[in-house]
């Protein structure tokens, strides 16, 4: 079994590395469809990537004008039953992000990507796309939305704003093993918030990735940050799997971490984090994680 060794390289905010328009503005446009669809399921057969969103950078008004017509229309009849302003936002910016990448990695309209949800609430594409590889997964949380896509490889995110939790203990024994509250207890007191938030995230990402979310038995996983590893003790040995995770915290305020299924006839090589500019469809890389083999 192989788990993958990451090196990474990254831009400051604001730091143009490429740009690519999106369906959906004014900016893109496309040939050849079919072509297009090819050429970047082949990318993601070697690469995951991570879309990324600062809803807050834009009035709230100008990102609904923007968000509600890329949304489905049983999306947009929930969007408008949120009472508060700050979940609508949020809720607007997140299925429009996932909807651009979806509609970009299948060459069509985001409004008709067409999504169901498995019996545990995880979803996947349907309709005349239920046989596309593509995987993907969403997260969000207070001023951040970010979603991640595959191909062929079973996918989980996880977002968090890092902040002060008074009762961090008690949370820690209803959600981590023993081997990760030790690794917690071991952080310095200035660090540890921070360092919770990187361990919930890995294990929150992984957990989603395995379709069980939180029915999951948490207290028989171990994720270790240090060697990005996970022990799942509620499953047979047989049935383990290798995977690749990543963490990362794009802001000083945000922790964010993937988990990717790592199996089959070729390895992933890298995961790819970009951010996307709703106004222009652009997006921006600003980071890239390089894997390497490494034995387990």
């Amino acid at each position: 079994m192989y788990h993958r060794a990451l090196q990474a390289s990254h831009v400051p905010r604001g730091s143009l590395l490429f740009t690519t328009a999106l369906p959906g503005h004014a900016e893109y446009h496309r040939s050849s469809a079919d072509t297009g669809l090819i050429s970047m399921n082949h990318c993601l057969q070697q690469e995951v990537e991570v879309w990324l969103l600062w809803p807050e950078s834009l009035p709230p008004e100008e990102l609904r004008q923007i968000c509600f017509p890329l949304l489905s229309a049983e999306e947009q009849q929930r969007s408008q039953r949120f009472h508060f302003e700050h979940d609508r936002t949020h809720y607007l910016a997140a299925h429009a992000l996932l909807r651009l990448c979806l509609g970009h990695h299948l060459a069509c309209p985001p409004q008709q990507v067409q999504m169901a949800t498995d019996r545990n609430g995880k979803p996947h594409l349907a309709g005349q796309f239920s046989a596309s590889p593509l995987h993907f997964n969403l997260s969000h949380t207070g001023g951040m939305v970010a979603c991640i896509v595959t191909h062929s490889r079973t996918c989980g995110i996880d977002v968090e704003r890092i902040r002060p939790l008074p009762e961090m203990a008690g949370m820690a024994r209803t959600v981590f093993s023993a081997a990760e509250i030790a690794w917690l207890e071991s952080q310095e007191d200035a660090t540890r918030s921070q360092a919770f938030f990187t361990l919930w995230t890995l294990k929150e990402a992984y957990i989603k990735a395995t379709g069980l979310g939180m029915s999951a038995p948490l207290q028989k996983i171990t994720l270790d940050p240090a060697t990005l590893r996970v022990e799942d003790h509620s499953l047979p040995a047989q049935l383990r799997v290798a995977w690749l995770f990543d963490y990362w915290h794009p802001d000083p305020e945000h922790a964010l971490a993937v988990a990717c299924q790592n199996t089959g006839a070729s390895f992933t090589n890298a995961v790819v984090y970009q951010e996307l500019d709703l106004v222009t469809g652009q997006r921006q890389q600003l980071r890239r994680r390089d894997a390497g083999n490494a034995l387990q």
